[in-house]
């Protein structure tokens, strides 16, 4: 595509995409990002009246603003002069704030004393665009990036100014008291619900949980608890245990927490409560408090015996660690990489790496070898020693590798290859391929436009099976897929207008579609998170916080089937699953990996 810019001619390619989303695409051009909003039929009169809105918007964008915020600075226009997007600065660099929220991400690599310091940033800047009379609006944390403790603000065009309104709210940051309002007829956002919002990705940020997640049986859903404010600070309410506990947190933020979200607070948030002292503890959890509250809530648990009945359920600690566990692989036996003390070691005991963890980071398994992937560079370590140096391409900022007992497979330039034999496997769209694998199948996709296209391949054999799917229909923000031997499970959350679908694809090694099921995570427990699901033999398990649930193919859907209730104690919702011996299963959480076993 070539568009004007400032009068100068721009080639924006696939290649150059930086994101897809719902409104608009996303280029790479020089050192700007270039947004180009997607074709409306004019014979709908509801989209027609968005983009008119749009430009009205580009047509009045305030200036003077927080140099945080990445607003127009030229249009782009077609060569008969008609505006279809514009240019403004690029972030390099920069991760999305929904990287905060991810406990696998972030622990251990971005410090809680570098989220709060990044947060008062992010307050500064809020309270500069208040101050101007913008309101952000749709804030939440795929608008909102960082580098660092230097936050950016995207999505720009979205605010609501002058009289503007802003026309959609992200479910998950939007004030209750809008639910149900008709964003698009008047300015409906005012500084409150900014502040509103910035309290939700705080919150979610440091504990890894939203304010309304967790599970109550009157409210069974988010939105029935939003909707009565009902938080998960109520002790009725049953805490997640993929997540960091509120008690880790000073008794005045709780307090303040509590009353924007059970009592509908909605002033600027109190600076000084950012001025947070972190703790250590020898348990390896980070506090703020006087004394360990983990350590105190586990008291005499603490010793616990390394076997824990449930019901019909044996739970059996395999590992523990005060550090952080990396990832984890059944490969001929359980294998892992832990953080413990500053470095990175094996299931053995023999180190990868002493060097320090870095946003992005990535560690896979190859038998006994680590893979150490950082942006477009690969490091295979084998007992402390770096064996061989590869490079691969990268998608966003994160390193594209997968790999298994027997090879890694990486991009180079538009192909994917077999780093054990250098073998090219199938092409592909350099800078847009996303990749897992298993011991004898892997899968992956890339963006061409406004399209996503779907592959398999197999284990020592060259192709990719394009893979037959119904286009995402909006902005995939989270990817994960879990293997066996002859089948693939594809899982996606995907984003459009401010709400959430997740999605399950089961393929077979042919590439056929086997069954499907889409929802939003309120729709049911297997829709709850993208992650937390294991294959074995053709048959699904899934993590919930209410325990592990079997899933069944039934006419081309996948459908709940089983909830084994005594595992509950031992899982929660998104935490890794792999399959064990004997139909077992290794549940994998931040610090312990727990063999579950119905007996």
């Amino acid at each position: 595509m070539d568009v004007l810019i400032g009068g100068e001619r721009a080639r924006l390619s696939d290649a150059d995409l930086l994101g897809v989303g719902g409104e608009a695409r996303v280029y790479r051009w020089r050192d700007l990002a270039v947004k180009i909003f997607h074709p409306v039929d004019p014979a709908q009169p509801a989209a027609e009246k968005v983009r008119r809105d749009k430009l009205e918007k580009l047509r009045r964008f305030p200036s003077r603003l927080p140099r945080e915020v990445l607003g127009p600075l030229e249009l782009a226009r077609d060569r008969r002069g008609q505006v279809l997007g514009y240019a403004m600065k690029a972030a390099i660099g920069a991760e999305d704030a929904f990287r905060l929220s991810q406990r696998k991400w972030r622990e251990g690599v971005v410090p809680n004393e570098e989220v709060v310091s990044l947060f008062g940033n992010v307050h500064r800047v809020l309270g500069d665009l208040h101050g101007r009379g913008v309101v952000v609006g749709d804030l939440n944390d795929g608008n909102v990036l960082f580098r660092g403790r230097e936050p950016f603000l995207i999505d720009a065009d979205s605010m609501q100014f002058c009289g503007l309104p802003c026309s959609v709210g992200h479910e998950r940051f939007l004030d209750p008291k809008l639910y149900g309002v008709d964003l698009t007829e008047r300015p409906c956002f005012g500084e409150g619900t900014d502040w509103y919002a910035f309290a939700v990705m705080l919150f979610s940020s440091l504990l890894y949980v939203h304010p309304f997640g967790g599970l109550q049986k009157k409210y069974p859903t988010p939105l029935r608890r939003a909707e009565a404010r009902h938080s998960i600070l109520r002790p009725d309410v049953q805490y997640p245990r993929a997540a960091v506990h509120y008690r880790v947190l000073p008794v005045d933020v709780l307090d303040w927490f509590s009353r924007v979200f059970e009592k509908d607070e909605r002033g600027a948030f109190p600076p000084r409560l950012l001025d947070i002292r972190w703790t250590r503890c020898r348990c390896g959890a980070e506090h703020a408090r006087a004394t360990c509250p983990e350590c105190a809530a586990l008291g005499a648990a603490a010793s616990r015996d390394a076997v824990i009945y449930s019901g019909r359920c044996s739970a059996k600690v395999v590992f523990r660690t005060a550090g952080r566990i990396l990832a984890a692989a059944v490969q001929g036996g359980l294998r892992y990489a832990y953080l413990q003390d500053g470095v990175v070691l094996r299931e053995d005991g023999s180190e990868v790496t002493r060097e320090a963890l870095v946003p992005g980071v990535r560690f896979a398994l190859s038998g006994p070898a680590t893979w150490v992937g950082m942006g477009g560079k690969l490091a295979r370590v084998l007992r402390g020693q770096v064996v061989e140096r590869a490079c691969t391409g990268t998608f966003g900022s994160s390193s594209v590798f997968a790999a298994s007992a027997a090879t890694c497979y990486r991009t180079e330039s538009e192909w994917l290859v077999d780093s054990s034999t250098g073998s090219r496997i199938g092409r592909i769209l350099e800078g847009q391929t996303w990749l897992r694998a298993g011991e004898r199948l892997g899968l992956g996709f890339y963006r061409a436009g406004l399209l996503a296209v779907f592959f398999l391949f197999r284990a020592g054999r060259p192709g990719l099976a394009m893979l037959k799917l119904s286009p995402p229909g909006g902005r995939i923000v989270e990817a994960d897929a879990v293997f066996d031997d002859g089948h693939a499970l594809l899982s996606l959350g995907v984003e459009r207008d401010g709400r959430r679908t997740n999605a399950m694809v089961l393929f077979g090694e042919d590439g056929c579609l086997r069954a499907e099921a889409s929802g939003a995570p309120a729709d049911g427990r297997m829709f709850a998170s993208v992650r937390g699901k294991a294959l074995t033999g053709g048959r699904i398990v899934c993590a919930t916080d209410e325990g592990l649930l079997s899933l069944r193919a039934d006419g081309g859907r996948l459908v709940e089937g089983t909830l084994f209730t005594d595992t509950q104690p031992f899982v929660g919702a998104g935490v890794e699953l792999l399959p064990g011996p004997g139909g077992s299963v290794f549940v994998v959480g931040a610090k312990e990996i727990t063999q579950l076993t119905l007996v």
